[in-house]
């Protein structure tokens, strides 16, 4: 008998499942978050670091209870996430800001500047996604955000995508 546990980050909850080899499923539980909207922003989309920490730990705790075993027991995790989800962290790995969650369309300007130049220059990579670099891809809120945080620029280390990231911080 082998349990795990799944974790499933969507756009407004977490999900944990917690499994046996044997038995199947044992237990479950979902806690929600919000999603941060701006009403004179209509690509604004992001949310808060402390709201997943909360959310995934009272999940946890909940399909552990359902499941009646001891965290403890738990062999192996594996994690999901809605993916094209900007973390910029500083060199202790905290969050700068607010996630970009993947909906989060403000990086359209840079967007279209990786798609001119992309095309300018013939990159073979354009054509894996349609011709076109979508806001919604990493890179573009990345820019995005450097462009827009100049006063967060000098502690910013790196970025990390938030399945990446919430491995991590499980680790």
């Amino acid at each position: 008998m082998t349990i795990v546990a799944g974790v499933d980050f969507g756009t407004q909850s977490v999900r944990v499942s917690i499994f046996d080899s044997e038995r199947g499923r044992l237990g479950s539980a979902t806690a929600s978050y919000p999603v941060l909207r701006l009403p004179d922003d209509p690509d604004y989309a992001a949310q808060r670091h402390v709201d997943h920490l909360q959310a995934l730990s009272a999940a946890a705790k909940q399909a552990i209870s359902t499941a009646k075993i001891d965290g403890r027991s738990i062999a192996a995790l594996g994690i999901d996430t809605t993916g094209s989800t900007i973390v910029p962290v500083d060199e202790k790995l905290q969050p700068l800001d607010d996630y970009y969650l993947w909906c989060d369309h403000r990086g359209w300007r840079e967007a279209a500047d990786i798609t001119r130049l992309a095309r300018e220059r013939g990159l073979a990579a354009l054509n894996w996604c349609g011709g076109t670099y979508s806001s919604e891809f990493g890179w573009s809120k990345l820019w995005h955000w450097l462009r827009n945080n100049p006063d967060k620029r000098s502690r910013f280390a790196t970025a990390l995508e938030h399945c990446d990231y919430i491995a991590l911080l499980c680790c």
